[in-house]
């Protein structure tokens, strides 16, 4: 397993402690472990106890799981000021997934015991905390319905949409592509050919890790299931 190793210097600790009061995110950062993990670093373990909450600040984490002698599943993959394993943390219950890094990756580990003290007196941090968790479950139900309702085109395009909240402009995908085959639920070689396929269309142009939509809402357009332009026009 690649070591992992203390980084200095945390300043951007995402939206969850944001919304604590200054002096209780000024004292859980203070109080937080820096962490630099590899490419192909395991940062939490499957059924492993859920000492701290983690919170990536640069790279990506993907989540997964396993049956026992199955190969494992890629549940989501994590940008950037996302919090993992809030709700173990918060229910005292062990990690539900494998957290590894997909790119050389920064994050902060809160101690699980401090965060859920904090949360009791800060109604702020609880209230983004509670929203964090339901947000991760709507997540979860988004992925159930492309799986049912999208191919495989359109499950490639949503992701990319998900990735740029801007009207047009560049996607970076630092994650190799097997990981994000797995998140999409598909082969990597049929990731390829939605890619392909896309920028066939002119709905994209692929360079390498980055991928440049030149339209986001044409983008979106592809990801409606069959049926959905119809009903919304009418």
């Amino acid at each position: 397993m690649p070591a992992i190793r203390s980084a200095n210097g945390v300043k951007d600790a995402g939206p969850l402690l944001a919304a604590a009061m200054p002096e209780v995110r000024a004292r859980l950062l203070a109080e937080a472990k820096p962490l630099l993990v590899p490419r192909g670093g395991t940062v939490l373990a499957q059924d492993a106890t859920a000492d701290f909450l983690y919170v990536l600040t640069q790279g990506s984490i993907g989540l997964s799981t396993a049956e026992e002698g199955a190969s494992g599943t890629m549940v989501e993959i994590l940008a950037p000021g996302e919090a993992f394993v809030i709700a173990a943390v918060m229910l005292r219950m062990p990690s539900p997934v494998t957290a590894a890094a997909l790119a050389p990756s920064r994050l902060i580990a809160i101690e699980a015991e401090r965060l859920r003290a904090a949360a009791a007196g800060d109604p702020g941090l609880m209230r983004a905390a509670m929203e964090q968790m339901a947000r991760q479950w709507r997540l979860m139900i988004d992925q159930v319905v492309d799986l049912k309702t999208r191919d495989a085109t359109q499950r490639a395009a949503r992701f990319l949409a998900r990735r740029l909240p801007a009207a047009r402009g560049p996607v970076d995908l630092p994650e190799p592509r097997a990981a994000i085959a797995a998140r999409l639920g598909m082969t990597p070689e049929s990731l390829s050919r939605a890619l392909h396929g896309l920028e066939a269309a002119g709905l994209l142009r692929l360079h390498g890790r980055r991928v440049d939509v030149p339209d986001r809402a044409a983008l979106l357009r592809v990801t409606l299931p069959r049926g959905e332009t119809r009903v919304r026009s009418a």
